[in-house]
């Protein structure tokens, strides 16, 4: 499973590496780089209902083997595209088939570790999965150097195979005594009422907004635009800006398992560090914004400290995980992944469509960029604070 979702780690991550080969190749401009890698979030969370509904039904075993051959499609036909509209068809099928990756591990953990350890559990699952965000940094960029990113990708499509086949061979939904395996399958209208049970749920909004943007927001810098950005602003080659993104990435690696950990010595408590995590990622941007294109270390020191502390997402899905009952936690897990990814498509696009307004290479484009999700993360922080407040009141 960790392999699994360690390739849709790297899916998302890879086009700030790929960004200046689809510009020199296919002529792509920002806003079309934006659709191109968007096309991936936009499936990936237009899936997630679904998949929710197919891992409490399913199980995480046959839901993720099987859309990881989806997977192996789509990477083929990314792979082979010569025009944005077949790059973007590339990547929504892989974006499809990814979808389950993570969803199924969270499900894998709640039945096989203890509750108090869950944050924790994920924490590790999502740092181990984050190899895959690594490779799409130096060692991405030097493979496209030497052998070109259509080779690569045919690489991606062997490994995505390889995942499928451990998947149905070695995974196991539960353990013997778990009440998933004296499960009674659910009718369309049980699914339906029990979906419907998720969306009522109070907690599970507040963490809907806030996912919305938080994890979003670094993903936006670390897996489209950060590439970009350095070669812009700082006339860095493919393999100095994979040093920079790679060190971003070890930033991203080491904050969701100590977040997990904290979250285990608070007793579980989610909440506090969500909004520390959010509040400080704005001020982070507007910091990045503000003095970000005036020196490459001030530059790679901010987005290192967006990896670390930004990267709240496993207490998003923990906090989640523990808002349902048990039999509903695939639901409410992939109600707050599709926010995360519907989040990542939106803000990825504006993106795009801010740096497209200014000169091409323009800084000023970047400093907006990096101005408006700072924004966007202050108003979600604020918003979430308030919101939890309120129910603690």
């Amino acid at each position: 499973m960790v392999l699994a979702f360690s390739l849709s780690q790297f899916f998302r991550s890879a086009q700030a590496l790929l960004a200046e080969s689809l510009r020199i190749e296919i002529s792509t401009s920002p806003e079309e780089l934006g659709l191109i890698s968007g096309s991936f979030h936009f499936a990936f969370a237009l899936m997630q209902i679904p998949v929710g509904v197919m891992l409490d039904r399913y199980g995480p075993r046959l839901t993720n083997g099987v859309m990881m051959i989806i997977t192996v499609a789509g990477v083929l036909i990314f792979a082979n595209a010569h025009s944005v509209a077949g790059l973007m068809i590339g990547q929504a099928v892989i974006g499809l088939g990814c979808s389950a990756a993570f969803m199924a591990a969270l499900v894998l953990a709640s039945r096989w570790v203890a509750p108090e350890k869950f944050a924790a559990t994920s924490g590790l699952i999502v740092a181990f999965s984050l190899l895959g965000v690594l490779a799409s940094a130096t060692p991405l960029a030097a493979l496209i150097e030497l052998r070109g990113w259509r080779e690569v990708y045919y690489g991606l499509a062997v490994l995505s195979a390889l995942s499928v086949v451990l998947t149905f061979t070695m995974v196991r939904d539960a353990p013997p005594n778990h009440s998933f395996h004296s499960r009674k399958g659910e009718t369309v209208t049980e699914a339906l009422r029990g979906m419907v049970s998720v969306w009522k749920n109070r907690q599970v909004w507040f963490l809907v907004g806030v996912a919305f943007f938080s994890y979003p927001a670094i993903l936006t810098v670390r897996g489209l635009w950060g590439g970009p950005y350095l070669h812009d602003v700082f006339h860095l080659g493919a393999v100095d800006v994979g040093n920079v993104l790679l060190v971003m990435t070890i930033g991203m690696i080491i904050g969701p398992p100590a977040y997990g950990q904290l979250s285990r010595l608070m007793g579980g408590a989610a909440h506090p560090l969500i909004v520390f995590a959010v509040l400080i990622a704005a001020v982070l941007c507007l910091l990045q914004a503000l003095l970000g294109t005036t020196a490459l270390w001030l530059a790679a020191v901010l987005m290192v400290a967006h990896g670390l502390l930004g990267s709240c997402a496993t207490l998003n899905y923990a906090a989640s995980r523990a808002a349902v009952p048990e039999h509903l936690i695939g639901r409410a897990l992939t109600t707050v992944n599709l926010a995360t990814f519907g989040g990542l498509f939106v803000l990825q696009g504006i993106a795009g469509v801010i740096i497209g307004r200014f000169e091409p290479g323009a800084t000023e484009g970047y400093r907006v960029m990096f101005a408006f999700l700072g924004i966007c993360l202050a108003i979600a922080g604020t918003a979430f604070w308030m919101g939890t407040r309120k129910r603690a009141n």
